[in-house]
């Protein structure tokens, strides 16, 4: 058919066949938590924002200058232990901003954050 590409004149020959290389794909996930305790009570009528360096690691320690968060990332909250709702929380490498407008959280409740890293490893 004029104007269809096609195969054009003689074909060479046919190269050596050679190995399929298949990757080893490994997804390695890593954990973070990050925990705070209220040491007052708040209203969330107004946005409560706890920035990163208030967190504490799993040890106790004041470590965190951001707090790791992107596209290869996902969260979870837990007031008084109890899993949040993610349109109640905002989550940025500086800050975690609590808003939920007729809710009040007591002085010594604690909040964790877990901060699930995923990267990958080709190994070919």
């Amino acid at each position: 058919m004029p104007g269809i590409p096609g195969p054009e004149g003689p074909q060479g020959p046919q190269g050596v066949p050679g190995s399929v290389i298949i990757p080893e794909i490994s997804v390695l996930p890593t954990m973070i938590r990050y925990f705070y305790v209220l040491i007052s009570e708040v209203s969330l009528d107004t946005p409560l924002v706890i920035s990163a360096d208030q967190f504490t690691d799993d040890d106790g320690n004041h470590t965190f200058l951001n707090i790791e968060v992107g596209p290869n990332s996902s969260s979870t909250l837990y007031i008084n232990g109890m899993i949040q709702e993610g349109r109640i929380y905002t989550l940025t490498p500086e800050t975690l901003t609590l808003y939920s407008p007729g809710d009040v959280l007591l002085a010594g409740t604690p909040i964790q954050l877990e901060v699930l890293y995923l990267t990958v490893q080709v190994v070919a």
